[in-house]
């Protein structure tokens, strides 16, 4: 049996492809419309072409610091959403992260367990000691999320951004390696399937 460290039990975390750019340009949706309302505004139209752009720069960024984008898929391929982490401070060990999943594939734990696979590696593998999250006070799906998972209300901006006709809080969730511990324990190396340590 083969291990593949960026599997978890619903999703796999890859780098952006060839295919990924060739999707956006085949697609007819414009590629954002349906994350519209859980942003911070609603904005302008974006051709494929531009959207294409903005994933191959991503895809070719030399990387400099522990910044990084992935693709969410299910175990059989199809992408699902997508997965960054951002404002990596390493001297300090506290990074900050966003998740993405298409509507279409809500309520199914991809979040979820995307946000597991990724924090084992940034907390158990790079030695960061705490992630960072912003969440808009009208996402209660992100609230419950973070909840779920342990996070901590550490912080609230209020009326930060302005949307569908109303000002909005930015709420700061937290969460420390130890805290992660809590809700996804370590496993022993003995444990992973097809590898040997004599």
């Amino acid at each position: 049996m083969s291990y593949n460290f960026w599997t978890g039990s619903k999703v796999r975390l890859r780098a952006i492809e060839q295919k990924d750019f060739d999707a956006i340009m085949a697609s007819n949706e414009e590629p954002d419309t349906e994350l519209d309302r859980y942003e911070d505004q609603i904005h302008f139209p974006i051709s494929r072409e531009k959207n294409r752009d903005r994933l191959q720069a991503l895809a070719t960024r030399e990387r400099t610091d522990d910044t990084y984008f992935w693709i969410i898929e299910d175990l059989q391929g199809e992408k699902v959403g997508y997965f960054a982490t951002f404002d990596c401070d390493a001297r300090n060990g506290v990074f900050k992260y966003a998740v993405i999943i298409l509507r279409l594939h809500w309520g199914k734990g991809y979040a979820r367990d995307a946000i597991r696979v990724v924090f084992r590696y940034y907390f158990r593998e790079l030695r960061y000691q705490k992630v960072v999250a912003l969440v808009y006070s009208f996402n209660e799906r992100s609230i419950r999320l973070h909840q779920g998972l342990g996070f901590q209300l550490e912080g609230r901006a209020r009326r930060m951004v302005y949307t569908n006709g109303k000002f909005y809080d930015e709420l700061t969730f937290g969460l420390t390696c130890e805290e992660f511990d809590q809700v996804d324990p370590p496993s022993c190396l003995d444990d992973i399937p097809g590898e040997s340590h004599d």
